[in-house]
């Protein structure tokens, strides 16, 4: 029986360190999916020399990029959330005004401070 307890518990111990496994994976790999998309949209407006719009919807999980002919659509885990993208433009030289992203979820969180010039972020 006291083996029994000791097996059931290393594997509930297992499937716990799994899923805090799984839920840092889905954070980081949507922290570089939104870098990504604003990265890409700073280059569109650089190149193009076409104001890129930031869209974020809060209701239906995704971003969405849209200017010079272009639209791109970026889907956001559910249970992650976005704050400071409301009004981000890329100008047609690729500049934003300076700003934070901060991005939670699964108990974690992380800010991104953006300052675009000429399709880069600046250092």
């Amino acid at each position: 029986m006291i083996t029994l307890a000791i097996c059931c518990g290393m594997m509930l111990i297992g499937s716990l360190q799994l899923k805090k496994y799984q839920n840092r994976l889905v954070f980081d790999n949507t922290v570089k999916e939104v870098t990504a998309a604003l990265d890409q949209a700073s280059r569109i407006s650089t190149i193009e020399g076409h104001a890129v719009t930031v869209i974020f919807s809060e209701n239906q999980h995704y971003i969405k990029l849209v200017g010079g002919g272009h639209e791109k659509h970026v889907n956001i885990n559910e249970n992650i959330d976005i704050k400071g993208l409301t009004n981000f433009v890329f100008s047609k030289t690729g500049r934003s005004a300076p700003r934070t992203v901060t991005i939670s979820g699964y108990g974690m969180k992380k800010a991104i401070k953006y300052q675009m010039l000429w399709g880069r972020m600046a250092k």
